[in-house]
């Protein structure tokens, strides 16, 4: 609305005081009053104007723009019409464009990907080859032809060329959606009164059905846990993550943290629809894209920078369809859902064992860590205690009350179990291994999640578990470490009776491609030179030099050695824009930290990584890759095959990745997941 004023209206606004000293006649009095009651008059009403609009902004921080209707539709039937049992084919540009569903075999279930893969690659082929022929000028001739032609409507040429190279299937999540729905149900309030206690919308509490369904053991290929689905640079940030407690896996935790990030995102881009996004896109990217286009609409519209492709895009409209669907399940009568569970809390004075609360509480494992998510799998199994000062949930019975009031003092520690661990050397067995530290050789392979071939590496760490004597006491087993010289490459080493020795290959010709059983031995066991090396003394410096294994960065080095990243780039002569890359070496500070809880945190770190990923994938096989002219080894991982590059590094221990070369084979592996 534009608010018009004569002149004569503005000077008296730019003059109030003149009228008050009654420089004014008396004779114009008449006249003025009436013009500034009509003034006044517009001036609260322009108030009233901007006053409501601000409301109806505060009301409505989730606008619904007419440009991503249809992308709203879409995943609003994805997320209420179509079941895991059917695919949608579409047009990825325009979600109004929907060729075709399909019936598929339910994705959940075991070889379903093996059996949908050709299915999807048929239909995607089918249509691929329809569009084109339009795209060619064919003037359409079947009734299907006229069917996709007419959904295009007048469009360029080029326009259906691209659909051609980019049709897209989308697997139905209706049944997925209802199970999250009822998973929500035990902390969806918990969540919302996290949000209002910021002064955030309550309705953020929504994303996680986008993210993971409300499945607390949500874990992706890139690393993402939670129900939040946090990426652990992200999340420690905002909550603990180590080998014994993950803060991502708490619902409630995690909610703070998204809480947090999300209040971060709308500081800097003022705008939720672009905070959301940037859940997604990253905020840094995202103030680029604001910076390019200014609003949501347009960005959504025009931006095509970076990684802002198809998920990116649509995070926003997936959200708001997300929300509308679960609202409208809560609402029916018929849905049940899951109901909070009363705890007991106990901040824990000190390290306690899990097995040892087990026993005094009476509890099972499997109930301390439904009522205690964060727990990772090191502390149920008795590799590290529960640290000290973490908040343990209990069922909240009168026993556990009664128990709660005098836990024994000789119970706690007062350090963190120390990890054990032995570096193998070339002409190491499993077996060795085992007898030289006093162990079976089951309990060898049940610490470090070996398979039944159970095949070692020189220069990989395995983890030494306790001894358990006939007191039933445990003994701590002290680590015998060694260091592999620079140009000595890990080799495998078979762990069967007669000592064979099997060389890992690259998958390539008939001859030397690989049975994947075999391949498969290097599943959820650290693997890479994690020693550090040439240590000395220099300029009143102790130091040593590491070798970079995948998943590393500065930060994350520097927060294990007690240091600033900024010393280790000064140290290293590195620009500030450089980015770690694998198997480069680098040199490290030993002051604040000595070379073995160095590498006790190191090898914590990369344990923890593989163990998340094992617990939700399985690998089935292998392929074989051929690198090319313009490939990274990030391209690789991400583009290509979706897989982390420290699995790509397992599975091709031989290859230097900080010199890749064209022509070069890689052993890829086929990850499933559970």
């Amino acid at each position: 609305m534009k608010l018009l004023l004569s002149t004569h209206h503005f000077n008296l606004l730019k003059k109030p005081a003149l009228a008050l000293q009654g420089v004014i006649s008396v004779k114009s009095f008449p006249l003025i009053v009436p013009a500034l009651a009509r003034l006044c008059f517009a001036f609260i009403f322009l108030l009233s104007v901007l006053l409501h609009t601000d409301s109806a902004i505060a009301a409505n921080p989730f606008p619904h723009y007419p440009v991503i209707d249809n992308n709203v539709r879409f995943w609003e039937s994805i997320y209420s019409r179509y079941s895991t049992s059917q695919g949608v084919v579409h047009d990825p540009d325009n979600l109004g464009i929907v060729y075709e569903v399909i019936p598929i075999f339910n994705h959940r279930l075991p070889g379903a990907s093996k059996i949908n893969r050709p299915i999807i690659k048929g239909i995607k082929n089918k249509y691929s080859q329809i569009l084109g022929r339009l795209a060619k000028g064919i003037a359409p001739r079947s009734a299907e032809e006229k069917r996709i032609a007419a959904l295009f409507g007048k469009v360029s040429r080029k326009r259906l060329k691209k659909a051609a190279d980019s049709v897209r299937v989308q697997v139905g999540q209706k049944d997925r959606f209802l199970e999250g729905v009822i998973r929500s149900g035990p902390y969806m309030e918990e969540i919302k009164e996290i949000f209002r206690r910021q002064g955030l919308p309550e309705d953020l509490a929504y994303l996680p059905h986008v993210e993971s369904s409300f499945n607390l053991k949500a874990y992706s290929k890139s690393g993402a846990s939670g129900i939040w689905q946090f990426i652990r640079s992200t999340g420690k940030q905002f909550l603990t993550i180590n080998y014994a407690i993950d803060e991502r896996q708490d619902p409630i935790l995690a909610s703070h943290a998204a809480a947090s990030f999300l209040r971060n995102n709308y500081k800097l881009l003022s705008s939720w629809p672009l905070a959301l996004t940037a859940y997604n896109y990253g905020p840094a990217g995202m103030l680029r894209a604001k910076k390019a286009h200014n609003s949501y609409e347009e960005i959504f519209s025009h931006y095509k920078q970076g990684h802002f492709k198809f998920a990116s895009r649509n995070f926003y409209s997936s959200f708001l369809a997300a929300k509308r669907v679960a609202k409208r399940l809560e609402k029916d009568p018929s849905i049940k859902r899951d109901k909070p569970q009363r705890t007991l809390r106990l901040p824990l004075p000190g390290y306690i064992s899990a097995q040892d609360l087990c026993k005094y509480f009476d509890i099972s494992v499997r109930t301390l860590k439904t009522l205690n998510p964060a727990l990772r799998r090191s502390v149920l199994q008795g590799k590290k205690y529960l640290p000290k000062g973490y908040t343990l949930h209990l069922p909240s019975t009168n026993r556990q009350k009664e128990l709660l009031s005098k836990v024994p003092k000789h119970l706690y520690h007062k350090k963190q179990k120390a990890t054990q661990f032995y570096r193998v050397k070339r002409g190491d067995t499993a077996g060795k291994v085992a007898l030289a530290h006093k162990i079976s050789l089951k309990a060898l392979h049940r610490a470090n999640n070996l398979d039944n071939n159970g095949a070692i590496f020189a220069g990989q760490n395995l983890r030494i578990p306790d001894i358990i004597n006939n007191a039933g006491k445990v003994n701590a087993i002290s680590s015998n470490k060694h260091t592999l010289k620079a140009n000595k490459l890990p080799v495998k080493i078979s762990l069967s009776s007669a000592g064979r020795k099997d060389l890992p290959t690259l998958a390539g010709s008939k001859k030397s491609k690989p049975e994947w059983k075999k391949i498969q031995t290097a599943r959820s066991v650290v693997i890479g030179e994690l020693a550090v090396r040439n240590i000395s003394k220099t300029k009143n410096r102790n130091q040593g030099t590491i070798i970079i294994q995948p998943e590393e960065s500065l930060e994350l080095i520097a927060d294990w050695l007690k240091v600033k990243s900024n010393f280790l780039r000064k140290m290293n002569s590195f620009s500030p824009a450089r980015k770690l890359h694998p198997d480069e070496t680098i040199l490290i500070p030993l002051d604040q930290v000595s070379a073995k809880a160095f590498e006790e945190k190191r090898f914590d770190y990369h344990l923890e990584t593989e163990e998340d990923f094992f617990s939700a994938y399985k690998i089935v096989g292998v392929n074989s890759y051929k690198v090319k002219q313009g490939d990274t080894v990030w391209a690789i991982c991400k583009n290509k095959f979706d897989l982390p590059l420290w699995l790509l590094k397992k599975y091709n221990v031989k290859i230097d990745f900080s010199s890749l070369r064209s022509s070069q084979r890689l052993t890829i592996p086929i990850v499933k997941a559970i």
